[in-house]
């Protein structure tokens, strides 16, 4: 990587965002946009600062992470999307539709870090 990927990172835990931004800072990543949820995402994205990926904690049991996924691949279609969850079931191993990778929550650190990287 030459620059600095930009990483929009949506989880409604502002801990695990804030843990998550922390470590990634440390590598070739700006986290350029943290938010709650994938409308105010939407809501703050400008020409400028579209992020090349986005790290979505994806929850399926409210289906909020299927709709999220199409709010933004219809607002970015060139925008890679990540998504994690803290819950396994529906997402583990399945990548649902116009997410680009999954991130297992049995994935270490390094390995999310090395998934992001792949992805890139």
């Amino acid at each position: 990587m030459t620059s600095a990927t930009k990483i929009a990172l949506i989880d409604s835990h502002p801990l695990m965002r804030e843990c998550i931004s922390n470590y990634l800072s440390g590598f070739e990543y700006a986290i350029t946009l943290q938010v709650d949820d994938g409308k105010e995402l939407i809501d703050r994205l400008t020409k400028e600062n579209v992020p090349d990926v986005c790290l979505l904690e994806f929850n399926a049991r409210k289906k909020v992470g299927y709709e999220t996924i199409k709010m933004l691949k219809s607002a970015c279609p060139h925008m890679k999307i990540a998504i994690y969850s803290m819950q396994t079931g529906p997402v583990e191993n399945q990548i649902p539709s116009g997410a680009d990778v999954v991130i297992s929550d049995q994935t270490s650190i390094a390995e999310f870090k090395s998934t992001l990287d792949k992805l890139i």
